[in-house]
């Protein structure tokens, strides 16, 4: 690439060489734009969100970096798994089941991997050097704790697109369901698009500051009088091009003091108010891409592209800061959006029960609350904000900047509890109907971002991904499902199963035990003569399915020899 520094060496890091790309691949995009301005960040409509193959959603940089190897690649499905993970749909405890007429799921020959960066924890004991797992860490008594020092890492881990993959030959089911669950809808209100959510939190002031349309031509957020202004829907080309300004100068919004503390006094065309206008405009991109649509690169920025290509080419790690600033602002905006989008959704039910006389249950008082960790932040950690405000008693501060830390990912379900507190120590300092803190003076003084589910978003979880990596909170949840379900299958028919032998088999789940126990009947129940683990990354009827296939295979219910019995009874 013309002009691009070599920044190849065998002494890079794995981080950095994943920068020299990423900073690579943001060069070639921004080149190939300042082309043709009229050319979007992405392709309309041509990929949702990435995700790795269990359905976690990659953030910030990650997405960014994944979204523009697909389209540099024409991957079509935005899925991606390790070689290990991919080495896991053929084990039989994984979540897609191998058999013997499955053929294995392997990388294709010759494909090459891609690289993603993850924070990780090193906990190296003080006396014996011995390093433990950081899960274990969290464990530990506080007293433990202060004997290992914990050094937080940016690790990097190669990922495949499942297209790089023979998946679509050997789980075909499964491919069709990543198909089926990439398509994209997009709602046209005559030749404009109307995105709802965006349309209402105008409408109703329901963002960090007031967005106002007024028939003019300029667009801009105004730090003096904290508001955006934007003309009319009416005079855009199209809904793209509205939303997308939206987008653009919300973006803006969030880095005011007060919110991300990201905007600086500066001076207009300088250098910082360049990098500002690059996270606005990935960021801009990143929501749009998110919700379908497509976002060109903002004329006004243009100007800035020279600006942009320099830091690029000078210094990689320019894209790292750039890209931190634009995942702590992509996840405030659409967590506000995904809110509004998920009330909306609730009141067309409600509108929709109604009208068809359905009884619509009133959400209990004191329905089951879980929480879900989504960042721990100790000693090692910057936290100097979050003490001050403690120190201050403004936990109201603390809650505000505690959200920063969520990027928007979905629930963790190895980090998932019914209660947030669970460790000696534990302080819940404060909790809105969302997120919830927890304080331990321990180690220096940790910090634990929790978000907040229902019960029934851990049982909507449960049924989409299963429980192979799931606390013992959720576990029990899932076990409350099953129970609910067979009690569901012994009003609709007598729980047995016919063996070729021509024996009854009666089955029950165990909820103890958590198992499916078949036996014969008696007064006193069940009499189990065989019992098979449940596995709740499958259906009940797979389970019974399986277990008679199982039960089918045994020589004690294997059919007679027709032939060799007429011959016994001569």
């Amino acid at each position: 690439m013309a002009g691009y520094k070599n920044y190849k060496s065998d002494e890079k890091s794995s981080e950095d060489k994943a920068l020299d790309l990423f900073a690579e691949m943001m060069i070639e995009r921004i080149e190939t734009i300042s082309k043709d301005w009229s050319k979007p960040w992405f392709t309309k409509g041509s990929l949702r969100w990435p995700k790795n193959l269990s359905g976690r959603e990659y953030n910030g940089m990650n997405a960014l970096m994944l979204l523009m190897h697909c389209e540099k690649n024409g991957y079509t499905i935005p899925r991606f798994c390790t070689f290990d993970g991919i080495q896991r749909l053929n084990q039989p405890n994984g979540k897609q089941k191998s058999s013997d007429n499955q053929p294995r799921v392997s990388v294709n020959k010759g494909e090459r991997s891609f690289p993603v960066m993850l924070t990780t924890f090193t906990c190296i004991h003080k006396d014996t050097k011995e390093k433990i797992k950081y899960d274990d860490y969290k464990n530990l008594s506080e007293d433990e704790k202060k004997m290992y020092n914990v050094y937080p890492r940016v690790q990097v881990f190669r990922v495949f697109n499942v297209a790089q993959t023979n998946l679509q030959e050997a789980r075909p089911e499964l491919w069709a369901k990543l198909e089926e669950e990439n398509s994209l809808g997009i709602t046209e209100e005559g030749d404009k698009m109307t995105f709802e959510p965006i349309d209402v939190m105008i409408r109703d002031n329901l963002w960090i500051c007031p967005i106002k349309t007024q028939y003019q031509d300029h667009a801009y957020f105004s730090i003096s009088k904290n508001e955006i202004v934007v003309p009319e829907k009416k005079q855009f080309k199209d809904g793209e091009s509205f939303y997308g300004t939206v987008f653009h100068e919300m973006t803006h919004s969030t880095g005011i003091e007060g919110q991300l503390d990201r905007i600086k006094p500066t001076a207009f065309g300088s250098k910082e108010y360049a990098r500002e206008e690059l996270v606005a405009e990935l960021g801009s991109a990143l929501v749009a891409q998110r919700y379908g649509m497509s976002k060109v690169l903002k004329e006004d920025s243009c100007a800035y592209l020279k600006s942009w290509l320099y830091e690029l080419k000078e210094s990689p790690q320019f894209i790292k800061t750039t890209l931190f600033d634009v995942k702590k602002a992509t996840s405030m905006i659409t967590q506000k959006v995904e809110k509004i989008a998920e009330e909306l959704e609730k009141e067309k039910k409600e509108q929709q029960d109604n009208k068809q006389g359905v009884k619509v249950e009133q959400p209990v008082s004191n329905a089951k609350i879980f929480y879900s960790s989504v960042a721990y932040l100790q000693s090692s950690d910057d936290t100097s904000r979050l003490d001050e405000f403690r120190d201050k008693g403004n936990y109201e501060g603390l809650l505000r900047t505690a959200k920063e830390y969520y990027d928007g990912n979905g629930i963790n379900e190895q980090y998932t509890f019914s209660s947030p507190i669970r460790n000696k120590g534990d302080d819940l300092l404060v909790e809105d109907k969302d997120f919830a803190v927890v304080y331990n003076n321990s180690v220096g003084g940790t910090y634990e971002v929790m978000l907040k589910y229902s019960e029934q978003e851990i049982r909507n979880h449960i049924k989409r991904y299963g429980t192979r990596q799931a606390s013992d909170d959720i576990k029990e949840v899932a076990k409350d499902m099953v129970n609910e379900e067979f009690a569901k299958m012994v009003k609709q028919r007598v729980p047995a199963i016919e063996l070729p032998s021509g024996d009854t088999l009666y089955f029950a789940y165990n909820r103890e035990n958590d198992s499916l126990d078949f036996g014969t009947t008696c007064n006193a129940g069940l009499t189990v003569s065989h019992s098979f683990p449940y596995d709740h990354d499958s259906s009940l009827d797979m389970n019974v399915q399986v277990a008679n296939e199982k039960l089918n295979e045994m020589k004690d219910y294997q059919a007679q020899d027709v032939a060799y019995s007429y011959g016994m009874r001569r």
